[in-house]
C-alpha cells in the first residue's frame, strides 16, 4: 500500500497573503527534482472581491535554484471567478527538465492591472528512492 507521506513531499511555494498580491510575478520556492520524478504545484486563488482577474501559473526550471529560465515547461491559466474559490494545478515530470537543469518552481502572474489573493502548495511525488 502507497502512503501520501513515503511518496510525497509537499512544502509551501507562495504563502498566503493577507492583501492583494499586484505587482508581477510571485515566485515559488524551487524544488530540488533530483529524488522525484513529478513535481505539481497547487494554486488556490480566493473569490469574490479578492479575485479580480485571470493567474497565469507556469514552471520555471534553473540549474543552481537561484537564475531561473523565462522558457516555461508549462503553462496554466485559472479564469476569473466571483463566487467560488478557485484551485488548479500546474505539473512536469523530471524528464522534462533540460539537460543539467534539476530545480523547479512555479511562478503565479496576476493579469495586468489587476489583484488577486492566492497561494501554491509544492507537491513533489513518486520518490526515485525509497523514503524508508
Amino acid at each position: 500500500m502507497h502512503t501520501f507521506e513515503k511518496n510525497c513531499l509537499e512544502s509551501a511555494a507562495i504563502p498566503a497573503s493577507s492583501t492583494y498580491r499586484t505587482a508581477g510575478e510571485a515566485a515559488g520556492i524551487g524544488v530540488d527534482m533530483a529524488k522525484y520524478n513529478n513535481f505539481c504545484a497547487i494554486i488556490q486563488a480566493e473569490p469574490a472581491t479578492q479575485w479580480q482577474g485571470a493567474l497565469t501559473c507556469v514552471i520555471a526550471e534553473s540549474i543552481d535554484n537561484s537564475t531561473y529560465s523565462d522558457t516555461y515547461l508549462a503553462t496554466v491559466t485559472i479564469a476569473s471567478s466571483t463566487d467560488t474559490t478557485q484551485i488548479d494545478t500546474v505539473e512536469i515530470r523530471a524528464e522534462e527538465l533540460s539537460d543539467g537543469y534539476r530545480y523547479a518552481r512555479v511562478e503565479v502572474t496576476p493579469a495586468a492591472g489587476t489583484g488577486n489573493m492566492f497561494d501554491a502548495v509544492n507537491v513533489q511525488f513518486n520518490a526515485r528512492f525509497s523514503r524508508d
